[in-house]
């Protein structure tokens, strides 16, 4: 898992208008400026996700993540940014968004649905949403912003959307309805930005469907290509990723692979190596991961991972690091 460099550069040089200094936020962060000079360069997830501890600490600010992303007018840069810009429109542009996204950014999902209204669903990792949630808002609070500014960029007109979800708690609610003009709620069951059809349909300013076709050729043939990684790389990425933490069934892991579990377990084992083997050290590092929170309860661990008690998730833990969740907690060993 890791973050497009050049995303945070915009974050960091954006925040330069706060009055916070780019080396020092490159300071603290612990990330050097060659890292995020280059839109090929991709920062470990961990890194990414914790840069707006500095953020809020030097800020001050509770809406440090939103207020940033209001100062952003254009939030992809590279192939999957030119793509974008390329596009016919913004429903084009969305779907392109949904489609590549996670190739600048695996810790995201994009997916967008389109009924009497279109639906942008954005998903952040499980595991950076438990272990680090106070980040994680400030991180999705930027990208709502950043991505209603680079709509507008896009098509040089006002986008309002329809309303804006949030999954989590309200904080100076005013401050969102003033930046995205509309109804913003909290507590919902995930994040959304809802637009009006007629929204997604505005013309693109910088459409060209030649270069468009060239770009989005690129981007399949680079997709095309980390497809070629080793199935359990590729089934790796799956169960950290697109179950959120949740250990899947094999028929759903092979689902997501686009194979039939048979198909899957043979691969495997051509690999020398099997699904409960990779599952199982998923499971693992998850566990230890989220272990490192303190304000995650041990059962929820527990839940996320899909044992069917606590129990079992003990006993599975123990046979890991020969030691109890309680203990390792504890630092008793």
């Amino acid at each position: 898992m890791a973050l497009q460099g050049t995303v945070i550069r915009t974050v960091f040089q954006t925040a330069t208008s706060f009055g916070v200094a780019f080396d020092t936020l490159c300071q603290m962060s612990g990330i050097s400026p060659e890292e995020i000079g280059n839109s090929e360069n991709m920062v470990e997830w961990e890194k990414a996700a914790l840069i707006w501890v500095p953020l809020l600490k030097l800020s001050g600010d509770p809406l440090i993540g939103l207020h940033i992303g209001m100062g952003v007018n254009r939030l992809l840069h590279g192939m999957v940014g030119f793509l974008i810009q390329s596009s016919r429109d913004l429903d084009q542009g969305l779907r392109m968004l949904c489609r590549y996204g996670q190739m600048t950014s695996p810790m995201v999902e994009y997916r967008c649905t389109i009924g009497d209204a279109a639906v942008l669903e954005i998903t952040q990792n499980k595991m950076w949403l438990m272990k680090h949630p106070e980040p994680a808002r400030h991180a999705n609070d930027f990208l709502f912003a950043a991505i209603v500014n680079t709509l507008g960029a896009l098509s040089g007109k006002h986008i309002v959307p329809l309303r804006i979800e949030l999954a989590y708690k309200p904080r100076e609610i005013s401050e969102y309805r003033k930046f995205f003009g509309c109804e913003v709620l909290f507590n919902k069951n995930a994040n959304r930005i809802v637009l009006s059809k007629e929204a997604i349909a505005t013309p693109i300013l910088t459409s060209d469907q030649s270069m468009f076709q060239l770009f989005n050729s690129i981007m399949a043939d680079k997709q095309a290509l980390l497809a070629t990684n080793s199935t359990a790389e590729n089934l790796k990425q799956v169960l950290f990723m697109q179950f959120k933490g949740r250990i899947p069934t094999i028929e759903e892991a092979a689902s997501a692979l686009n194979m039939t579990a048979r198909h899957l377990q043979r691969k495997l084992l051509q690999e020398q190596t099997s699904f409960r083997a990779l599952a199982g050290a998923a499971r693992k590092e998850i566990a230890l991961q989220l272990m490192q929170n303190p304000a995650i309860k041990i059962s929820d661990i527990s839940d996320i991972l899909g044992y069917s008690d606590l129990t079992a998730f003990r006993k599975a833990f123990k046979s890991w690091t020969n030691s109890t969740p309680g203990a390792i907690r504890k630092g008793r060993v």
